[in-house]
């Protein structure tokens, strides 16, 4: 057997964790033979094309990064004509149906890493079988891109910052973990601007990790920084200005939102959509707040993510509030996979596996059907 296949490398945990994401790409392809390009969509793809032409008139486009990306595969096609080809829809949407099951491996990836592989599994299922991620996923929109990029970048700097304990060169020894870093905060600034705000809270997890090296923490995320601001410049033909504008744009917070009704309102209408999810989500609230052994670093640092980019949502405007909580999502998935993981192995694990296994369950009928009448 090759050294690839070994069971170490791809074993049964990565093989379950494969048909969880081909359930997941099926349902995205599902989804998209049935839609047809979108307004919006067509807009990015001929942003996207004319971008790649050299066009200077769209360096200010919003989100330039889901137009390249989505005009990449189309690069000779005319976009102009009134009949559009049907191959240009499955074209156009290929780019995002990899990144969305890219991001759902990463997820399975970390949960299993943190937490086992029980938590691998129920993190892959609440995302696998989520609406809100599969039509993210088959369409040309920002949101998984974005989503995938934040993912990357906080988890990235936490896995930074626990090499700070080693006693080696702090940039040229983490050189693959900065490129990294860099890579995803440039990709998720230029789907996003907002994911911006991902820096000073991955600042705070690495500071609270390594007390002691602060300072090549900073110089660690400095320098992933600096190459952001290259990539995200980039998607924007290196003119910077309209960069600055979109995300001084997308960070005009309203203070005055936290006493709207209005925006808890719609909070509170974003989570019912998915009342599995929520009723997992308050289930390892109250056990993290009850039980010691639920709280550590591993559950607290996602926690902290979502609540801190919820929070960013309330007082942004409705599109922008949608993002954020899209953003934050999958860390709450990750929250809910450690609380319920522990749970599944303490002396209530007899309640706790008919609770989680039915939830689970429900979450599978309900993200389908919900699919179905979308």
């Amino acid at each position: 057997m090759s050294r690839f296949l070994t069971r170490e490398r791809f074993g049964s945990a990565q093989a379950l964790a494969a048909v969880i994401l081909l359930a997941f790409l099926g349902q995205c392809l599902w989804f998209c033979s049935r839609v047809p390009l979108t307004a919006g969509e067509i807009a990015f793809l001929v942003q996207g094309q004319r971008r790649w032409h050299g066009d200077a008139s769209f360096h200010d486009a919003v989100s330039p990064i889901t137009g390249l990306m989505a005009s990449l595969p189309l690069l000779g096609a005319d976009l102009t004509g009134t009949e559009l080809s049907p191959a240009w829809k499955w074209l156009a949407r290929l780019p995002f149906l990899c990144v969305g099951s890219l991001f759902g491996a990463s997820i399975w990836y970390v949960a299993r890493r943190l937490y086992g592989n029980t938590a691998g599994y129920i993190a892959l299922i609440l995302y696998a079988f989520s609406p809100w991620f599969i039509i993210h996923s088959a369409m040309v929109q920002p949101e998984v891109i974005g989503g995938w990029a934040a993912f990357g970048v906080v988890f990235t700097a936490i896995g930074v910052a626990h090499t700070l304990y080693a006693p080696r060169e702090v940039v040229l020894w983490n050189w693959k973990r900065i490129l990294l870093l860099g890579v995803a905060l440039g990709g998720g600034v230029a789907a996003i601007p907002a994911a911006l705000v991902l820096v000073p809270i991955a600042l705070g997890l690495m500071w609270y990790l390594v007390p002691e090296r602060r300072g090549a923490a900073a110089v660690i995320l400095a320098s992933g920084c600096l190459i952001a601001t290259i990539v995200a410049g980039a998607t924007y033909g290196f003119h910077f200005l309209p960069l600055v504008h979109a995300i001084a744009q997308a960070l005009q917070f309203q203070p005055a939102a936290y006493s709207a009704g209005i925006t808890w309102a719609w909070l509170a209408r974003f989570f019912l959509q998915q009342p599995t999810v929520t009723t997992l989500l308050m289930i390892s609230l109250v056990t993290f707040a009850a039980w010691k052994r639920a709280r550590f670093f591993g559950t607290a640092a996602p926690l902290i993510v979502f609540v801190t980019l919820v929070l960013l949502a309330v007082s942004t405007p409705a599109q922008g509030a949608l993002r954020l909580c899209l953003m934050a999502l999958p860390f709450a998935l990750v929250f809910i996979s450690g609380v319920l993981t522990d749970l599944l192995e303490s002396k209530f694990a007899a309640v706790s596996v008919g609770i989680v296994g039915g939830v689970l369950l429900g979450h599978v009928v309900t993200g389908i059907i919900g699919l179905l009448r979308m």
